[in-house]
């Protein structure tokens, strides 16, 4: 018989420990295979979540900066990198493509600006440039995936399925849109930041009105037709009315209803590299208009310019014409020429030319050097008054009436000294905001009885009203006026708001405010023959509210918001 050696023993030992460990690496290796994709996928989902939180960044620093004049730089790590595994191959590292892309033009139609900026904000369609932000991420195991800044939304897309981050082109009555401009170089690498800032910006927002027409906005966009109708449903004032290709995106257009006052921000936002700003497009008054100057004296003129987007334009040239038509001079402010600073604003100073003895209009016209168009001028109207000329209407007016008609007037208000008729006859009424005409109602008060006739609820619709009642000798008679969201003035009490005109008072030199009439149009039946002073029966009085503000050094303090005629007549009947 025979027996193995030793080394056949140790042979067979080594060889056995060589095959267990060969199957543990086979063991390894085959389940690295399978978990491969598995682990790629999750590193892949780890990269895609680290994103999506710097695109978030991104996003939000573009909404700051679309608000205030501020700029940044976001870092987004676009690389994606792959660990090192035992035994089998990791997919090599790759880089997402991160591009400014989609240029295309966004249109504003019916957006009518309320106030002064009307002159270029006057509903005509506006036509701007912008572009996206696209990050697409190239991944071995998941689906393709992309991440989108557009003009009013930003949202990420895996398999043709987007998760929107922010809707914020319309946001109830609040319109925000962001242009963006500029220029990536592809991809970007960990550590690596893109660069935006404000190129043009305004803090303030930009108050728009259209009563009989919708505005309407047209934005390309990468998301679908159905997408942007689900995300108006939510909105009161917007809906989508047209989804039109254009080449690899589309142009979305939203309607916004008439009849509501919206607030619209607007931003232009340069990326990654310089963008220059626009010239200033248009200029509009902001102090001295429809003021009062004495013959010789000085107002201080301020015109404020603005971008075609609206933001402030600094560093524009305003040029005065001097002398003005009627012989005034206007310089400016400062310097040899007047050159707006950052909020865009310049000043003059007009001079009124010597010798006026009455009332004398004058008109100061400034350009706006390189401009034309729509707000390229501003015509900028004054009154010059002649010293020693009073135009201030008294409340109170002594008068020596017909003993049959025989009543006075104390602090505004009407005292009988017999049972009378009272007549009552609107002359006219004149007060607007941006809405429209602002109702306005008059309430009769006779020995503190309130009268409120139905004809007289809203007297501001340009029809003729009028209204007669009774009382006794001594009864009081006074008026109250109220414009809705504005002034409630009483006569007997706000003696700033509401003045009295009697026979032989001088015709008021009040203007009105923003092209609408002078009193002196309201009352002209009643001026006399010499056109300086009224002419009005001993038992007639006129009454004249300011209800849109209560600052008499506003231009918008023009005493013909209500302008109503009161007759009294002897009540023969009541005198027993």
């Amino acid at each position: 018989m025979s027996h193995p050696s030793l080394d056949s023993r140790g042979v067979s030992e080594i060889l056995g420990l060589v095959f267990a460990f060969g199957l543990v690496v086979s063991v390894i290796a085959v389940v690295q295979l399978a978990g491969t994709p598995v682990w790629t996928a999750g590193d892949e989902a780890d990269h895609s979540a680290s994103v999506s939180t710097d695109l978030a960044s991104l996003d939000s620093q573009f909404f700051r900066a679309s608000g205030v004049e501020s700029g940044g730089r976001v870092a987004v790590d676009s690389d994606v990198s792959y660990p090192e595994r035992y035994l089998v191959v990791s997919p090599p590292d790759s880089v997402g493509t991160f591009r400014v892309d989609g240029a295309d033009a966004v249109t504003v139609t019916g957006a009518s600006a309320v106030g002064p900026e009307a002159v270029f904000w006057d509903g005509s369609t506006r036509t701007y440039a912008t572009e996206a932000i696209v990050y697409e991420a190239d991944y071995a195991e998941r689906d393709e995936a992309r991440m989108v800044l557009e003009s009013g939304v930003s949202y990420l897309e895996t398999d043709g399925n987007p998760v929107v981050h922010r809707q914020s082109l319309v946001r109830g009555t609040t319109v925000t849109l962001v242009f963006f401009e500029g220029d990536l170089d592809g991809h970007t690498t960990a550590g690596d930041t893109v660069a935006l800032a404000p190129v043009s910006v305004r803090s303030e927002s930009l108050p728009v009105y259209n009563a009989t027409d919708p505005v309407r906005i047209s934005v390309p966009t990468y998301l679908s037709e159905d997408a942007w109708v689900d995300l108006m449903a939510e909105e009161p004032h917007a809906r989508v009315v047209s989804h039109v290709a254009s080449g690899d995106h589309a142009v979305v257009t939203i309607e916004l209803d008439a009849g509501v006052r919206y607030d619209f921000r607007v931003a232009r936002l340069g990326v990654g590299e310089a963008v220059e700003p626009d010239p200033a497009a248009y200029a509009i008054a902001v102090e001295g208009e429809d003021a009062a100057v004495p013959s010789g004296g000085r107002e201080t003129l301020t015109v404020r310019a603005f971008d075609r987007y609206g933001a402030p334009a600094a560093g524009a040239t305003l040029t005065a014409t001097s002398p003005t038509p009627l012989g005034g001079t206007v310089a400016p402010v400062d310097g040899a020429t007047a050159v707006t600073d950052e909020s865009g604003r310049a000043s003059f100073t007009y001079t009124a030319p010597a010798g006026v003895t009455e009332i004398e209009h004058d008109t100061v016209t400034v350009a706006l050097d390189g401009a034309s168009g729509p707000g390229a001028t501003v015509s900028i109207p004054l009154e010059v008054r002649g010293m020693g000329e009073t135009y201030e209407v008294r409340n109170t007016t002594p008068s020596t009436p017909e003993p049959e008609d025989d009543f006075s007037i104390d602090d505004g208000e009407v005292v009988p000294s017999n049972a009378f008729t009272g007549e009552f006859e609107l002359l006219g009424s004149a007060i607007r905001d941006g809405w429209g005409d602002v109702p306005v109602s008059v309430t009769f008060v006779a020995d503190r009885e309130s009268h409120h006739p139905r004809d007289w609820n809203n007297v501001n619709d340009r029809r003729s009203h009028s209204f007669t009642l009774s009382g006794d000798d001594g009864d009081g008679l006074s008026i109250v006026a109220t414009a809705r969201g504005y002034v409630r003035a009483d006569s007997t009490v706000d003696h700033r708001q509401v003045a009295v005109l009697r026979d032989g008072d001088p015709v008021p030199a009040i203007r009105g405010y923003n092209g609408q009439d002078d009193v002196a149009e309201f009352v002209a039946p009643y001026i006399s023959a010499d056109g300086r002073t009224m002419s009005l029966a001993d038992n007639q009085a006129i009454f004249l509210f300011e209800l849109g503000t209560t600052d008499p050094r506003s231009n918008a303090f023009d005493m013909q918001d209500v302008v109503i005629l009161v007759t009294l007549w002897e009540d023969e009947e009541g005198d027993d």
